[in-house]
């Protein structure tokens, strides 16, 4: 938006004491005519804006100029500075990310910006996943129109042996939980609210209907609590060699030692496959002691996979 980049331009010119129009249309990514317009409207507002010739030269804002920058500490700048940094998402675009920065840069000097500077460095989150996986942006593109605009989203949903149903919801927020993106939305099909996981959705479409927003309910208080009534411990005996693996999935004090480079593990199982799937992966590395049901489903689903690899090619 021009007016943002407007704002981000002033910024910009409090912080440094002189910057080129060349390289304030790079950081803003719009053209050299594009800045020389931006100033001459900054101008006309009444800031007092000087342009210097020559190979050394550029712009600046006159330095008797001042806007007061009490309202943030160096502690508040440093604090919101760190939560920018942290923050690697397809909710927020790089170029958001980058004029924020330098609008909230501008309250401190150059010295302690240099200063910062290694803190900032010191800690990073990326979302993104290591290996190639589902590229989920142009879904969330497409649900965060929906939701400042308050419109309602249809989308086809993959549900439990693999059944997809259409859904048309009203969106309410996007939740990162555990690697995974989910939208919290008051589902029209079942009247009531749902968490979606953005993996299973496809063909993700606003509409042109605007909908009233009802007092939604905190959704991962309300998961945790289904998780829990779901969970139950089952017992495992695994190789030293997959402890790794299991950390990633068990607090440390549920591994204990046995005895041959063996652990004992109480490891937390919800019946499903996909929980199933996590324990086939361990291979023979990694024994289900109890309950005796789970054991009998490994078996099974073992005995179905050897059967699939003796079958003939087809």
């Amino acid at each position: 938006m021009k007016i943002n980049r407007i704002i981000t331009i002033i910024m910009i010119l409090l912080q440094k004491d002189r910057i080129s129009a060349k390289v304030l249309s790079e950081k803003l990514d719009v053209s050299l005519r594009t800045i020389y317009r931006d100033i001459q409207v900054i101008e006309r507002a009444g800031i007092p804006i000087i342009t210097y010739a020559g190979s050394q030269g550029g712009i600046s804002i006159l330095k008797d100029y001042k806007i007061s920058k009490g309202l943030f500490t160096k502690d508040d700048v440093t604090v919101l500075l760190k939560g920018l940094n942290l923050l690697s998402s397809p909710i927020l675009s790089d170029n958001e990310k980058s004029l924020t920065q330098e609008k909230i840069k501008s309250f401190l000097t150059q010295q302690e910006l240099n200063d910062l500077g290694n803190e900032l460095n010191q800690l990073a989150v990326d979302l993104s996943p290591w290996f190639l996986k589902q590229n989920n942006n142009n879904k969330i593109a497409i649900i965060k129109v929906a939701l400042s605009q308050q419109l309602l989203l249809s989308f086809d949903y993959v549900k439990i042996k693999h059944d997809t149903i259409s859904r048309l919801i009203e969106p309410y927020q996007l939740l990162f939980k555990e690697k995974e993106w989910y939208l919290q939305g008051y589902c029209l099909n079942r009247n009531d609210f749902r968490l979606f996981k953005l993996s299973k959705m496809s063909n993700v479409h606003k509409t042109d209907i605007n909908f009233t927003k009802r007092s939604n309910p905190d959704m991962v208080s309300l998961f945790k609590r289904d998780m829990k009534k779901k969970v139950f411990k089952i017992k495992l005996l695994i190789d030293s060699s997959i402890l790794e693996r299991i950390l990633d999935y068990c607090d440390e004090k549920d591994i204990n030692p046995f005895d041959d480079n063996k652990y004992l593990v109480d490891f937390d199982f919800i019946e499903d496959d996909y929980s199933y799937g996590i324990l086939m992966s361990f291979g023979h590395q990694c024994l289900c002691l109890e309950p005796e049901h789970v054991r009998h489903q490994l078996i099974q689903r073992t005995e179905q996979l050897r059967q699939l690899y003796n079958e003939e090619e087809i």
